[in-house]
């Protein structure tokens, strides 16, 4: 391979840079997977730590051989690994760090037992410490000083100053410069690109700012410079470098990515603007007062008036001989006007089914959000859902036709409710969230919700298992009141000493109803769990590649053992807090 064709040529990244010449690749750019389980389209985001790094230290180590003695390197990585990627890239792989810089963003996901996450790490190494790249005096990276605007120091430099070190706040929400902090500094702020930006492309999820990366690309690069992006993805890299006059070469793994990118980087030419706003504050809207949604499809009825404040006493008549005034403006509630939207881009989309049917349905959220991008309404699939079930728990979500579902049976549900349990309880330890609704309102969530259910009961449809974690939660208040009702019955119940699980041993319990406990090495309690047929459970667990790789044991109370089959499901409420098991919800 020549070392530039300005091209993205598909394949594993590590393969395609050990076939590139060492020494070809002026400025490198990485956004890798972080490696919290993000839906891409041929890579599973969700290796173990040692797997990650392992792989993470490979292809850095190509970097720093495909740069020139004076390259420089720019990584973007979240908070998970940010710090063992520094480690290895300066420790082990022989880089320098310049700039330690945190992307600032809006649009993140909304979280209530965290804070939410609005940043990027966004590490400057270099190879040599001493010659490097680093154009100062580019007039786009410099900032205006506060000696110049605020205090009119003749002194001040009149191109302004580089950014610096500060702390950053959401800078839209100030009324005045007192109350926050420059947003120019190293902490830098740009919008993220959002699913209704213009700039958007609808096939990739992850997508960088160009403003960002031209900021990037201007300051560590020169014209003609080469430009190298390992995880190409929607190409915004190469195409911010072919903007700026720089030449480019990327890799990417996935076929519809590399399509998409490439015809991206055909409809762009040299001295084209980069898309989005070179100044992300003054074109931020102010939140202190709101904003007023246009006109869109879904509100055809919505007239001014309908959201008009409540008249005021009429004035006295104006004399004769004064102008008219003019008529004041309509003052607009956009919060109802929102609700509105929001409620009609439901109606829309959900085919008659209620908010919880269409949040266990990826193919409904899908119509929903469709809609609610069509409809004009600013956010993101995840500020879209929070809103929806707003509505639907104040009562305030409009009435449509109801659709006869056909009813999940007890049978149905046995099959692939527990891995439900499971994805729940593994999802809200990951992201710090407690109820279903939170982890089904953020598409990232979810997203991690399915797999970690299909991992423990592989088969069924993403839909399957988000309705039974729905099912599991109308009733799981209702088990745990019963199992404190009749502890004196189940005090003297547990499980007898574990023994191997295997699916001999699960074929020998065919047929049989009961309760049982999965542990795992040194006999710890992984999983309490209740089953029509024990044996079908249990060969489940013995095969599905979750449980099989974390499960030694198992343990059964067979239901013929109970005064009566109801004491099924509470008694498995009670041993699961009794136990302390890791992978139950309690």
């Amino acid at each position: 391979m020549p070392a530039v064709d300005t091209a993205i040529r598909k394949g594993d990244c590590i393969e395609l840079m050990r076939e590139m010449d060492t020494g070809s690749i002026d400025l490198a750019f990485a956004d890798p997977p972080f490696n919290i389980g993000y839906e891409y389209d041929k890579y599973h985001d969700e290796q173990s730590d040692d797997d990650y790094l392992d792989w993470s230290r490979a292809w850095m180590e190509e970097i720093h051989r495909l740069l020139t003695p004076t390259g420089t390197f720019w990584l973007a990585i979240g908070d998970e690994y940010a710090a063992d990627l520094k480690v290895i890239a300066e420790r082990q792989i022989g880089f320098t760090t310049r700039s330690w810089v945190i992307w600032y963003y809006t649009f993140g996901v909304n979280c209530k037992r965290k804070f939410s996450r609005s940043h990027v790490h966004l590490f400057h190494f270099v190879k040599d410490p001493d010659k490097f790249t680093f154009n100062a005096d580019d007039p786009a990276v410099r900032v205006p000083s506060a000696r110049a605007l605020v205090y009119g120091d003749k002194r001040a430099n009149p191109t302004g100053r580089l950014p610096d070190d500060t702390w950053i706040l959401r800078p839209q929400d100030f009324q005045s410069d007192r109350y926050g902090f420059d947003a120019m500094d190293d902490t830098w702020y740009f919008a993220r690109v959002a699913g209704t930006f213009k700039e958007r492309q609808g096939f990739h999820g992850c997508q960088m700012p160009e403003q960002l990366l031209g900021r990037i690309v201007r300051v560590s690069s020169n014209e003609d410079d080469v430009v190298f992006d390992p995880f190409a993805g929607s190409g915004t890299t190469l195409a911010v470098a072919k903007k700026l006059g720089r030449r480019f070469a990327g890799c990417e793994l996935s076929d519809e990515y590399v399509r998409y990118a490439s015809e991206r980087l055909d409809t762009v030419n040299e001295n084209d603007p980069l898309d989005g706003p070179a100044d992300a504050i003054a074109s931020a809207p102010n939140t202190a007062n709101g904003r007023r949604l246009k006109d869109q499809p879904l509100l055809p009825s919505f007239q001014p008036a309908d959201f008009a404040a409540p008249p005021e006493a009429a004035a006295e008549p104006a004399p004769a001989q004064e102008s008219p005034k003019p008529p004041a403006p309509v003052k607009v509630n956009l919060r109802k006007l929102q609700r509105l939207a929001i409620g009609k881009a439901f109606l829309s989309a959900a085919e008659g089914q209620s908010v919880d049917r269409l949040l266990a349905c990826p193919t409904l959220q899908e119509k929903f959000h469709q809609a609610c991008d069509s409809a004009g309404l600013l956010g993101d699939a995840a500020i879209w859902n929070h809103e929806l079930v707003r509505l639907r728990k104040s009562g305030k979500l409009p009435k449509g036709p109801k659709a006869k579902n056909e009813p999940v049976t007890t049978a149905q549900l046995d099959e692939y409710q527990f891995a439900a349990e499971i994805a729940w309880q593994l999802t809200a330890a990951k992201f710090g969230v407690e109820s279903i609704d939170e982890i089904f309102i953020s598409p990232e969530y979810a997203k991690y919700f399915d797999r970690q259910a299909a991992r423990f009961a592989p088969g069924f449809e993403a839909a399957d298992y988000r309705w039974a974690a729905l099912d599991f939660r109308k009733s799981r208040h209702a088990l745990a009141a019963e199992a404190k009702e009749f502890d004196y019955v189940f005090a003297t119940r547990d499980f007898a000493t574990p023994r191997k699980l295997t699916t001999r041993a699960a074929e020998k319990l065919a047929g049989q109803a009961g309760v049982y406990l999965l542990t795992g090495a040194g006999r710890v309690p992984l999983f309490v769990g209740e089953a029509l047929d024990l044996g079908k459970r249990l060969a489940v667990h013995a095969t599905a590649p979750a449980s099989k790789s974390k499960t030694t044991g198992f343990a059964v109370i067979l239901e013929s053992e109970l005064p009566s089959h109801e004491y099924r499901a509470p008694l498995k409420v009670d041993l699961t807090d009794r136990h302390e098991t890791e992978l139950n919800l309690r």
